[in-house]
């Protein structure tokens, strides 16, 4: 992209703001800008992974879902909700083999895209790219060690209260990330079906911990909410 198009500024911005490219300077970052292309995906289009594994992509607006499908029952589990700021796929950084998961535009989703092989020298140009990796890889190894073990040890209610509260704005208390998801969605996140989310939704909306309307769900007692998480609370 060159420095003369109209978005060149916004873009940098983006990339500045982020914190996979926030430990960068800014002429780096301007040189990784100028190798970069932007893309527009539309809502619910998806591609295979081996579609993605040649370029590396940076989120500039939309989300993003990271799942695995089951070809013989047509279940699904929902890896990653990837936004605005985040990067896919990392590990294409580290090997050159297409990883078995399918990349699904929840919204229509603007990245900015750069092969994989320009990504790494970049990379090798600047060392701090190295940390970068190793930071985002940890907390998204963390994630899912997490979402293995509540699988494990916690009830689907649970699983769905602690999802709800990971996902809140602790100043307005509305849902981020996951907001305006189908119920369909939400069970792919913590491991289950629509009709376990959908028993537990009205549970929840019983005891005066969560409201719906419009395909929303809204926070009302979030005291109540964190003891049903925190298995204090039986409903």
């Amino acid at each position: 992209m060159l420095k003369s198009n109209d978005q060149f500024s916004l873009y940098k911005q983006a990339l500045i703001n982020s914190s996979f490219y926030s430990s960068f300077n800014t002429t780096s970052i301007e040189e990784l800008l100028e190798s970069m292309t932007p893309e527009f995906w539309v809502a619910k289009s998806f591609k295979s992974s081996l579609e993605v594994s040649y370029t590396f992509h940076f989120i500039i607006s939309g989300r993003l879902k990271v799942f695995k499908s089951n070809p013989d029952t047509g279940r699904e589990h929902t890896v990653f909700v990837l936004s605005a700021g985040d990067v896919f796929d990392v590990l294409s950084l580290l090997d050159t083999k297409p990883h078995d998961v399918y990349w699904e535009a929840i919204d229509p989703l603007e990245v900015l895209k750069i092969p994989v092989d320009q990504m790494r020298h970049w990379i090798h140009q600047n060392p701090e790219g190295h940390k970068a990796i190793m930071h985002y890889l940890g907390e998204r190894m963390q994630q899912l060690m997490n979402a293995a073990t509540d699988v494990t040890l916690h009830s689907t209610l649970v699983r769905l209260a602690k999802l709800l509260l990971k996902n809140i704005n602790g100043e307005t208390r509305k849902l981020e990330l996951i907001n305006n998801l189908p119920n369909e969605e939400i069970a792919g996140l913590i491991g289950t079906t629509r009709a376990v989310v959908n028993r537990h939704i009205q549970e929840l909306k019983k005891c005066g911990a969560i409201s719906v309307s419009r395909k929303q769900i809204n926070v009302k007692n979030l005291q109540l909410l964190l003891a049903v998480a925190e298995e204090k609370y039986s409903v």
